[in-house]
């Protein structure tokens, strides 16, 4: 695939999983157990994997910008009433854990990316696929 397909995939990948970890970072926030804050950052994790691993460091900066993008536009024109990303809510029923989801996945999701492009480039090699033996390689 040339360089601007897979940058491409980079960031449509990234916007996708920007979207997918906002609305599902709160999953567990009323009984106190973070699991979708956790399965949102696993989830950017394993896509900024892939983006380094197809396009390199600027794979994962692409990545990040179109995550960026994508949250920061579900952060900035959700109503209050009914946004998606809360930075803190006002109830002691929850815990600072979960007071604080909002701004752990913003953080998070960052950090996460970033913390991707700074491990050894060795961690991202894709060996390619061989052949399986009734395949003709003509």
């Amino acid at each position: 695939m040339p360089v601007w397909g897979r940058l491409l995939v980079c960031v449509v990948a990234g916007f996708a999983v920007g979207l997918v970890g906002s609305a599902a970072h709160r999953m567990g926030v009323p009984w106190n157990i973070p699991y979708g804050l956790v399965m949102s950052l696993i989830l950017v994790a394993l896509s900024t994997w892939s983006a380094r691993a197809r396009a390199g460091g600027l794979g994962v900066g692409f990545h990040l910008i179109a995550s960026g993008f994508a949250v920061m536009l579900i952060a900035s024109h959700a109503s209050n009433s009914r946004a998606l990303i809360i930075f803190g809510y006002l109830s002691d029923s929850y815990s600072p854990l979960m007071q604080k989801a909002g701004i752990i996945w913003l953080l998070g999701m960052v950090a996460v990316q970033v913390l991707m492009l700074v491990l050894p480039a060795s961690w991202f090699r894709v060996s390619p696929r061989r052949p399986y033996p009734h395949e003709s390689t003509h």
